[in-house]
């Protein structure tokens, strides 16, 4: 077995197998060396001057690194690879997509290769070893370029997980648009429609709210009602006796813990004989007839029970 220095061994450990040629010959390998090592078998050309060792098994993540490695240092993963690798999706492409900034016009066979004037260098990260895209720029590299259903559940996995928040998005978009550009208005369109961008204030939300229930004649019997055996707890609206409805705005319910204390103080107030209908702030604007009948048709059954008990 021909002899491999260190520094060539510890690259190809800490790059999934693969080792570029002018980092093995800066390792201290000859070009006669490394013709020996491809002519034996021990070294495998994946493109031009990238190599992988036949000591490593193939893998997504070494096919991805290795379109990088042969497109040069001014690539990176992107688009639907890099949705993959920051765990946004749960498929890596069948090609690696990576990019490049325009007017650079590198070669790699079996990759897609994504020449962009917007690509930014200084807005990548690493993950696994690989220079990608951050998830902001994922986010709007893949509007209007992928199926709305997939960019939805990108989008969720990526506030889900925190990657990104949708303050940040909301400040991305206003950064990069562009002419030539339209995708991001579907972006904006998405995190809008879905009540997590561009939700009003209690005071507003509260407000509609109300032209709601007296379009559908919902009755409010109390507002910012106070209720708990200590006075703890504060609900939106109590419609009779015993029935209560809370609106959330993203803004102000969005986070885990918020979610938490939400739904603690909610369950306090059900152990205590509460019945509490939740809606969003999407809900109550997009969906008002159905939030309307679901209210009425819970109280009507909620009377009905309360007369049964009389």
């Amino acid at each position: 077995m021909t002899y491999t220095p260190d520094e060539a061994k510890k690259t190809i450990r800490r790059q999934h197998g693969l080792v570029t040629r002018t980092q093995a010959l800066e390792a201290g390998l000859s070009s006669r060396q490394i013709a020996t090592r491809l002519k034996n078998g021990q070294w495998i050309q994946v493109h031009a001057g990238v190599y992988r060792s036949a000591d490593h098994a193939a893998s997504s993540e070494q096919s991805l690194l290795a379109a990088c490695l042969g497109a040069g240092p001014g690539s990176a993963a992107s688009h639907m690879s890099a949705a993959w690798l920051l765990g946004l999706w749960d498929r890596a492409p069948s090609r690696p997509e990576i990019s490049v900034r325009y007017p650079l016009h590198p070669r790699v066979a079996g990759v897609t290769i994504i020449r962009s004037r917007f690509f930014d260098l200084s807005r990548t990260i690493s993950r696994s070893g690989i220079r990608t895209t951050d998830g902001l720029t994922v986010l709007s590299d893949l509007a209007g370029k992928v199926a709305i259903s997939k960019l939805t559940s990108i989008l969720d996995r990526a506030i889900a997980t925190r990657l990104v928040s949708v303050a940040a998005i909301d400040a991305h978009l206003m950064r990069v648009r562009a002419p030539g550009r339209s995708g991001l208005s579907q972006l904006h369109d998405l995190i809008v429609t879905r009540g997590l961008s561009g939700g009003p204030p209690p005071s507003v939300l509260e407000a509609e709210s109300l032209r709601l229930f007296g379009r559908w004649r919902v009755p409010v019997i109390g507002r910012e009602v106070v209720m708990g055996a200590d006075g703890r707890y504060r609900i939106d609206f109590l419609v009779a006796e015993g029935f209560a409805v809370e609106v959330d705005g993203y803004a102000y319910h969005w986070s885990p813990e918020a979610k938490s204390r939400d739904e603690s103080r909610r369950n306090q107030l059900r152990i205590g004989g509460l019945f509490i209908l939740v809606y969003t702030w999407r809900d109550i604007h997009y969906d008002a007839e159905r939030v309307a009948l679901e209210i009425l048709s819970a109280l009507r059954s909620h009377m009905d029970g309360q007369e049964a008990h009389k």
